[in-house]
C-alpha cells in the first residue's frame, strides 16, 4: 500500500468526533462525519488517515531527540546552543514543563490516539465484510498502541483514553503504568489476531501493518516489562514465521529505495516526495536534512558521542555505515561537522549529492524502517537470557554477528573514509583518540572479526546481548529507552559525564529524569492530571 495524504476534508470529518473545537458546531458537521462513514472504501480511507501520523514531522523529529539526543548515543548538535535549545535541556536533563519537545510529542501522540479511537468508533458501525472490518480495526490498534509505547516512555502515567469522549470526558486522571501496559498488549493481541503475515498482502498494500510487526511490537512490550517468558515465546514465533530474514549487506538496509519493504523489513514508514511544502504538507522526511552535517546543506542534529564509537569493537563492519567522519568523501562532497563536538553525523540517514536532486531539502523519499528483523532477534536474545535460556539467546544473538562479520566494511558510496580523523575538537569533551587501531587492516581479518559470543555465564551473555542491541540499533532513537528499563541511569548517565568531562548526562536525578515532564499547558486545561515528581 502506498500511504497517500488524505484530502483536508476527510481528516477534518474524521477529527469532528473528538476534537474539542468541534464540539459545538452546528449539526451539520455531525451529520457529515455520520454520512462519511458508510461503506468498506470509507473505512479504508479513515484508516490511511490515521497512518499518516506516523510521517508526522513532529513524531519523526522528535522520537530522534527523546531516544537518542537524550541518550549517551547522540548529542544535539546544530549550529549552536541555541539552535533548538530546548532540545539542548533534553540532553542535558533540565527540562521544563513548557518543553517544545515534550509538548509536540504529546501533542501528536495523543492526536493520533484520538483519530484512531474515533475511526475505530465509526467503523464498528459499518456494514461491511467483518473479516476486512476486524483487520482495518486491528490496524488501528495497532497504532493506537504504538503511540501509547511512547507515552509511557517518555511521560510515565498518562490519562488511558480508548474511545471518543464526550465534552464531560475530555478532564480525565493519568491512568497507572500497568493500565496501559495492559492496553497496549490488550491492542496488540487483537492486531495479531486480525492481521495477515507480511506475504499474505498484494504489493499494492506494501507498508500496511502486519501481523509479525504486531507479535514483535508485543514482545517488545512484555520486554519493557521485563515479562521475559512472554517476550521469549512471543519473539520466536516471528523467528519461525519464516518471513523475515537479515539482509545480507548490513549497509544496503540503510541505501535509499536499495531494501524498502525487504526481508528484514518488520515495520516501515514509506515517503514519496511531493514537493509541496514544509513539514507536513509533504510526504518525504526530513530525517535525512536534520542529521546532515551544516557543511552539507544539512542542519548538523542528532551527532553521534564519541561514547557510542568506542563501543565498535575492532573492525566491526557496522561503524562505516553507522558513523560519518569529518573528511569523509562522497562524490566530491567532504563532510565536515564543525558544530559537533564529536564532528561525526550519521550515516544511517545519509544522502550523497546524487540523492538529493530532486526534491526539496525537507521532503525527502527516503523509507524510515522502524522496526527490522534484527530487532526481532534482540528481543528474543535477551529475554531467553534473562529467562536462562542461555543456547537460545546465544543462537539469536550470533546470526547478527555473523551477518556484520560478513557484511563489507567499505561503503560503496564513499570515495574517502577518514577514520583516522583530525585533532578532536576539545571545547566540551576531553580529546579522545577514537582509532586504537588500525580499522581496515581489522575489518579485513575476518577469521579473527566479531567472533560468535560463547559464554555460559548469564551476566556476561546479558553484557553481550546489551552491547549487541546497542551497535545494531545505533542511532535508530532507541537507546534512552534501553538505558531506563536496564536500571540504574542515574550511575550509567553520571559515569558518561565523567568520562567525557562533559554536562550531558551529569543532572540526572534518580526518580525523576527517568520520564519528561508533562506539558505545563495540558495541566492548565485538565485540573485532574498532576506533573510527574520533581518537575
Amino acid at each position: 500500500m502506498k500511504i497517500k495524504r488524505i484530502y483536508i476534508i476527510i481528516l477534518l470529518i474524521i477529527s469532528s468526533a473528538c476534537d474539542p473545537d468541534f464540539i459545538n458546531r452546528d449539526q451539520l458537521a455531525v451529520q457529515t462525519t455520520d454520512s462519511f462513514y458508510k461503506t468498506e472504501e470509507d473505512a479504508l480511507k479513515a484508516v490511511t488517515a490515521v497512518y499518516n501520523y506516523f510521517q508526522s514531522y513532529d513524531f519523526e523529529v522528535h522520537k530522534f531527540e527523546f531516544g537518542d539526543i537524550a541518550s549517551d548515543d547522540a548529542e544535539k548538535g546544530g549550529e549552536s546552543d541555541n539552535d533548538r535549545p530546548f532540545v539542548k535541556d533534553l540532553e542535558y536533563f533540565r527540562t521544563q514543563s513548557d518543553n517544545l519537545s515534550c509538548r509536540g510529542m504529546w501533542n501528536i501522540c495523543f492526536t493520533a490516539i484520538y483519530h484512531a479511537n474515533n475511526t475505530i468508533s465509526h467503523i464498528e458501525k459499518i456494514e461491511m465484510d467483518e473479516q476486512l472490518k476486524a483487520r482495518l480495526i486491528g490496524e488501528v490498534r495497532f497504532i493506537r498502541a504504538h503511540f501509547y509505547f511512547y507515552l509511557i516512555n517518555i511521560f510515565g502515567e498518562v490519562p488511558l483514553v480508548t474511545k471518543t469522549l464526550t465534552s464531560q470526558e475530555y478532564h480525565l486522571p493519568k491512568a497507572s503504568k500497568a493500565t496501559i501496559w495492559n492496553q497496549i498488549e490488550q491492542d496488540l493481541i487483537f492486531a495479531k489476531n486480525h492481521l495477515p503475515l507480511k506475504s499474505e498482502y498484494p504489493k499494492t498494500d506494501l507498508g500496511r501493518i502486519t501481523k509479525g510487526a504486531a507479535q514483535t511490537m508485543l514482545a517488545n512490550a512484555y520486554l519493557f516489562q521485563e515479562k521475559w517468558a512472554l517476550a521469549q515465546t512471543e519473539s520466536k514465533e516471528v523467528i519461525l514465521s519464516g518471513e523475515y530474514q537479515l539482509e545480507p549487506e548490513f549497509q544496503d538496509l540503510f541505501q535509499i529505495r536499495k531494501t524498502d519493504f525487504g526481508m528484514e523489513s518488520v515495520l516501515e514508514v514509506p515517503h514519496v516526495t511531493t514537493n509541496t511544502g514544509w513539514g507536513d504538507e509533504g510526504e518525504g522526511t526530513v530525517i535525512p536534512i536534520f542529521c546532515r552535517s551544516r557543511n552539507s546543506g544539512g542542519w548538523g542534529f542528532n551527532s553521534p558521542t564519541f561514547d557510542l564509537l568506542a563501543e565498535f569493537e575492532p573492525g566491526d563492519p557496522r561503524l562505516s555505515h553507522t558513523l560519518l567522519f569529518d573528511g569523509d568523501v562522497y562524490e566530491g562532497e567532504v563532510q565536515y561537522n564543525q558544530y559537533s563536538p564529536s564532528h561525526l553525523c550519521s550515516r544511517k540517514v545519509f544522502l550523497t549529492p546524487s540523492e538529493r536532486i530532486g526534491f526539496d531539502s525537507s521532503d525527502a523519499p527516503f523509507n524510515l524502517k522502524i522496526v527490522r528483523y534484527a530487532e526481532v532477534l534482540l528481543i528474543h536474545a535477551e529475554a531467553a537470557c534473562e529467562n536462562g535460556d542461555l543456547q537460545e539467546a546465544r543462537t539469536s544473538l550470533n546470526q547478527l554477528r555473523k551477518r556484520a562479520r560478513l557484511s563489507s566494511a567499505t561503503d560503496r558510496k564513499a570515495s574517502f573514509k577518514n577514520y583516522n580523523m583530525y585533532q578532536v575538537s576539545k571545547n566540551q569533551y576531553q580529546a579522545y583518540d577514537f582509532i586504537k587501531y588500525n580499522y581496515t587492516n581489522a575489518a579485513s581479518d575476518k577469521a579473527n572479526l566479531l567472533p560468535d559470543v560463547t559464554t555460559n555465564n548469564q551476566a556476561e551473555l546479558r553484557v553481550a546481548v546489551r552491547h549487541e542491541r546497542r551497535i545494531e540499533l545505533a542511532m535508530e532513537n532507541k537507546r534512552f529507552y534501553d538505558i531506563i528499563r536496564w536500571g540504574e541511569p542515574e550511575a550509567h548517565f553520571h559515569r558518561f559525564a565523567a568520562r567525557w568531562n562533559t554536562g550531558k548526562g551529569g543532572q540526572f536525578r534518580k526518580n525523576i529524569n527517568e520520564v519528561f515532564p508533562i506539558p505545563q499547558d495540558e495541566l492548565d486545561l485538565n485540573p485532574r492530571m498532576t506533573q510527574n515528581p520533581g518537575y
